[in-house]
């Protein structure tokens, strides 16, 4: 993918897409975690999200909730705690939030990707 080559609204609307399909399968990997395919895939988009994410400084702020809301979440899975939900619910809410701020920026706040 090169960037360079979109408008920022398009980068924007991009981002809001990917955001909401790592979002809905970062969801589905909370309902059973030990999926080592689906967490590679998360991997995988997340990869794509920090090309897309980086590429927007005006959303600089929100993007780093993302990125320490993320570091959090596979922190708590890696140490084997039993209880990750508030660290879930905290990246999802970033997550969440960055997508409404892409959706807002382009004037699509009422359009659902999926």
């Amino acid at each position: 993918m090169h960037i360079k080559e979109f408008s920022t609204r398009v980068v924007m609307f991009k981002l809001a897409a990917a955001l909401e399909k790592y979002e809905m399968d970062l969801r589905r990997l909370a309902e059973a975690w030990l999926d080592a395919a689906l967490f590679r895939r998360l991997q995988e988009e997340f990869s794509e999200l920090r090309i897309l994410g980086a590429s927007l400084p005006r959303l600089s702020v929100a993007w780093v909730a993302v990125l320490v809301s993320r570091t959090r979440l596979v922190q708590a899975l890696c140490r084997g705690r039993s209880s990750w939900g508030a660290e879930l619910q905290e990246h999802l809410k970033a997550v969440e939030g960055l997508r409404r701020r892409c959706l807002r920026s382009i004037g699509a706040q009422n359009v659902v990707l999926a």
